[in-house]
């Protein structure tokens, strides 16, 4: 069979840990949800956003513990603890951070 490559699954072995990572982010976001009372829906959707957001960090913390000559597991637990606090926590933070943003614009402007 000339057609078979056994290659053919380096891809998925490559995207492996990311993958893995947003799986691991979703079910600790889903389970703090379910377990501080939300419903389904409200947990699931938390879930959903704190997967979305570790999905792409999760390359930068690889790359910070990379560049510190720290093993590359490192880089997991700052994507789990964003699950962990939630994006309550995030949407806080993002509404202090356009304030900032939003009166320093502001000043400038004038």
């Amino acid at each position: 069979m000339p057609n078979r490559d056994p290659n053919n699954w380096q891809w998925l072995l490559e995207y492996m840990p990311i993958a893995l990572v947003s799986v691991v982010t979703f079910a600790m976001a889903f389970v703090r949800g379910v377990h501080e009372g939300g419903g389904f829906k409200r947990s699931l959707l938390g879930a959903v956003m704190c997967a979305l957001l570790a999905t792409p960090l999760f390359p930068v913390f690889l790359w910070i513990a990379e560049s510190q000559g720290w093993p590359p597991i490192i880089a997991l637990p700052p994507c789990v603890f964003l699950a962990f606090l939630g994006t309550d926590w995030i949407r806080e933070k993002a509404d202090g951070l356009y304030e900032v943003l939003l009166a320093f614009v502001t000043k400038w402007l004038k």
